[in-house]
């Protein structure tokens, strides 16, 4: 599995507009084959930041999802960024859940 995540800081008289951009095109992104799950986030701490985050089964999926028409709409929204978004690739070799962390608690 490969996480993907894209934090942005915009301007704060873009924000709507960006997060509008993002929400239409979750769902076509969710769609496309090997993509898990595929969110967007505001910031708590940082005022007008946004964190898209997106898990795929490997990284063929990733790299054919970077070179479809969904991505360019996130590449095309790049030019209203502050700065360079932080991007981060993480590639996962097995995950577990509330199992882990009652175990964890236990010791």
């Amino acid at each position: 599995m490969v996480q993907a995540s894209i934090r942005i800081s915009v301007p704060p008289e873009k924000l709507k507009e960006v997060l509008q951009t993002f929400k239409a095109i979750l769902a076509p992104i969710r769609k496309e084959p090997g993509c898990i799950s595929c969110s967007c986030y505001l910031d708590a701490e940082v005022e007008n930041n946004i964190c898209f985050m997106e898990e795929w089964q490997g990284g063929s999926d990733l790299d054919a999802h970077l070179r479809s028409d969904n991505f360019g709409v996130i590449a095309g929204a790049m030019d209203l960024f502050i700065a360079e978004p932080q991007v981060r690739f993480q590639t996962i070799a097995s995950t577990a859940g509330m199992e882990a962390m009652t175990a964890a608690r236990r010791r």
